[in-house]
């Protein structure tokens, strides 16, 4: 949202923070919200919000089923591109007697991905109760959705995808390139071996089994109990108690396991030579008895970095209406977590253990075995408290709002590989924003409005710590943002459009972006830099008869990185590369989207039950990611490569029967074709050491996926 990532936009369920309280990610995988979403409401900039969260790019707030919905049962299901599965229930009874009420939803999802190797395999649950007791309302809700999936990872030369698009770039075919934009090269077959009654070595038949190297799995179910309390016509007041509890994580390959640049990994050739660094020996000349000693895994495992988590909180508010234009509002925000990071050894690949000298508490010579914890071994802990207050004015012509917000964070590290285990206190930073915003209606149907704030952000807890010696980071500053808008807008019953312009500051903000060294990951922390967003954004919605709206958008913007940054470089296995490094950043373009938008919808109904809806989208001035490593020196500094402009076009369709059985049964049909044009374009140049951004023939890029479907049918009684 104007430019800033997810980490940056505050995302709430049923108003409940749900960004990361580590790095501020929301991992979307988590849910399954899009069959149980009542409501989506979106804010853009620095809005009121009556919660201490770090919106800065905006707010999302995700409303859910529940107390309000019809005595229904919907069943639905949907197949597309990729062998693409999905069936669900959802069972609703409306308020029965004594105001209760209940919605439960289940779901199945599978998918073979379009990616190659890239599967989906989920389940979503989500289920709600309420209860109206007097003048209170409570709602008990849980959700979750426990899935694995494969996942590629690194970006490839153009010319590995496509020899038509690295011609097209300007570029050279690769030799073994063409391999489609569909390839990946993190999975390969594996033929296991086995002893037999005999113990005599055997393998099963064929090329093996398909082995992922990289995938992942998570299941973060969350629980949330709301109370909603009317006392009178001037005081109503809310309350959440919430929980979290995150198991999961992602693997990759480790100790050897190297990924091609074209073709797939040799997991069978790393297997024969864990598997027969023994030696054989036959008993009376005979070979069907086998000893053998421990191997180690010298050629090379799998691994798995965990991250679970625990998380509480409360959220609290109250309005109270001083007058009847006038409303005062405050509340407080409560929150712990506490979190769990290290790598364990998730395959041996045919050896028996490794080794490793990351734990300097152990022996080097322990031997590690499925499950161990290797490489690193930390827990977080962080504690927020935070409150708002909030005064409101409303007439028929005027409106206003100055609202405020403060809350301090505690960080706290522990360490358990480090010599002795490193805990450090708790590092506490304050922060507070001050918003105002206020709405004029020059006539019943056009407004004018402003909207100005600031915003004190605490970093985020992966920019606090050293991760070689598990202390505290020198120089760590509270972050800055700066925001103004000024906008206009028209409303009609068939009309709808605003205007607005918006320009932000963002000083001392930190920034995190993954890259490749030699093959493996590396993650860039650069903090303590600036950053200017400025933009004009036009929307427009349009109902030109009863069968036919249009909507259109578009977005024109100007980001851009100011002054010099601190790089620390760490690898997955939290070895610092680089540390405090100054990285030369004015005048660099903010990248990893798209600066200026245009999308333009139409839906039309050539007759009743059925629609088709068409929506055009073309991103242009989109930049990649900045690569800290080529910014290292003033005279070199460079901005960072500008993706070709994208285009894509998407098609809707939807067919609602006449209602059956007396109106008790209802059928639906929808289908979606994703990018109808079959059109392939770059959505992201991540940086990588030795990568080139200019050069088509070495320049490494993602594209998007090709034309794909879904078809779906529904019943509801």
């Amino acid at each position: 949202v104007r430019g800033f990532d997810q980490r940056n936009v505050a995302v709430l369920i049923n108003g409940v923070p749900v960004n990361d309280m580590e790095n501020g990610q929301v991992f979307w995988s988590n849910w399954d919200l899009g069959d149980v979403t009542k409501s989506l409401q979106v804010q853009r900039g620095l809005s009121a919000s009556k919660i201490a969260v770090p919106s800065v790019g905006g707010t999302i707030n995700v409303l859910t089923k529940g107390f309000d919905d019809k005595k229904s049962a919907l069943a639905r299901l949907e197949t597309g591109s990729n062998n693409y599965r999905k069936a669900s229930l959802m069972l609703s009874s409306g308020e029965l007697k004594g105001d209760w009420a209940f919605t439960f939803f289940g779901s199945r999802r599978t998918s073979d991905g379009w990616v190659d190797q890239t599967f989906d395999d989920a389940w979503t649950y989500f289920g709600n109760v309420s209860k109206r007791v007097g003048r209170h309302r409570f709602s008990l809700t849980a959700l979750g959705s426990p899935q694995k999936h494969g996942q590629r990872s690194f970006a490839r030369q153009v010319g590995v995808y496509s020899d038509d698009k690295v011609k097209e770039l300007g570029g050279k075919p690769l030799i073994g390139g063409n391999q489609g934009f569909d390839y990946n090269p993190h999975w390969g077959y594996l033929n296991r071996y086995a002893l037999d009654s005999r113990n005599r070595l055997v393998q099963n038949g064929g090329r093996g089994d398909v082995l992922n190297e990289r995938t992942n799995f998570y299941h973060k179910p969350q629980v949330n109990l709301n109370h909603f309390w009317t006392a009178n016509d001037r005081l109503s007041g809310s309350n959440v108690l919430y929980a979290s509890v995150g198991t999961g994580g992602g693997s990759a390959g480790a100790g050897g396991v190297a990924v091609p640049s074209v073709g797939q990994i040799d997991f069978q050739r790393i297997y024969n030579t864990n598997a027969l660094n023994f030696p054989i020996v036959t008993a009376g000349g005979r070979r069907d008895t086998l000893f053998q000693e421990e191997r180690l895994s010298r050629a090379g495992y799998l691994r798995n970095a965990v991250n679970n988590h625990r998380w509480y909180g409360f959220v609290s508010g109250v309005d109270y209406n001083l007058r009847h234009n006038l409303t005062l509002s405050g509340g407080v925000d409560g929150r712990y977590y506490y979190g769990e990071h290290y790598q364990e050894v998730r395959d041996l690949l045919g050896g028996d253990y490794i080794t490793n000298t990351a734990n300097l508490n152990a022996s080097p010579t322990q031997r590690y075995r499925v499950g161990d914890k290797i490489a690193y071994n930390y827990d977080s802990e962080v504690q927020w408290l935070g409150g708002y207050g909030q005064l409101e004015y409303k007439t028929p012509v005027l409106s206003g709002v100055v609202s405020g917000t403060i809350s301090q964070i505690g960080y706290k590290r522990i360490d358990f590989f480090k010599k002795g285990g490193v805990e450090t206190d708790y590092v506490r930073i304050n922060g507070y924003s001050l918003k105002a915003g206020a709405n004029y209606n020059l006539t019943e149907h056009n407004n004018l409005f402003v909207n100005m704030g600031y915003n004190a952000r605490v970093p985020f807890f992966n920019f606090v710590f050293d991760t070689q010696t598990g202390r505290q980071l020198r120089n760590v500053k509270t972050e800055g943002i700066s925001s103004f808008e000024v906008g206009y807008g028209i409303s009609y019953p068939s009309l709808k459009a605003t205007l607005n312009a918006y320009y932000t500051i963002w000083g001392n903000k930190s920034s995190s972006s993954t890259a490749t060294v030699d093959q493996k990951v590396v993650f860039n922390n650069v903090r303590n830099v600036n950053a200017r967003h400025a933009g004009i954004e036009l929307s427009v919605a349009q109902e030109i008869s009863r069968r036919v709206q249009l909507n259109a958008a578009i977005s024109l913007g100007d980001w851009r990185w100011t002054g010099t940054g601190l790089l620390t470089q760490v690898t997955e296995d939290n070895e610092v590369l680089i540390n405090d490094q100054p990285v030369y950043l004015d005048g660099v373009h903010v990248g990893d989207a798209a600066q200026n938008q245009f999308q333009i919808g139409l839906r039309y109904e050539p007759f009743t039950g059925f629609y088709v809806r068409p929506s055009f989208l073309l991103f242009t001035k989109y930049y990649a990611g900045f690569d800290p490593l080529t910014l290292m020196q003033e005279e070199n500094r460079t901005d960072s490569y500008r993706v070709p402009t994208s285009r894509n076009l998407d098609l809707h369709f939807g067919y609602e029967l006449p209602s059956l059985f007396e109106n008790r049964l209802k059928l639906a049909f929808r289908a979606s074709v994703l990018n109808v044009l079959n059109q392939y374009f770059i959505t992201d140049v991540p940086a990588r050491a030795g990568a080139s951004y200019t050069n088509p023939a070495t320049m490494e890029a993602f594209f998007n996926r090709g034309r794909t479907f879904t078809v779906g049918m529904s019943a509801t009684l």
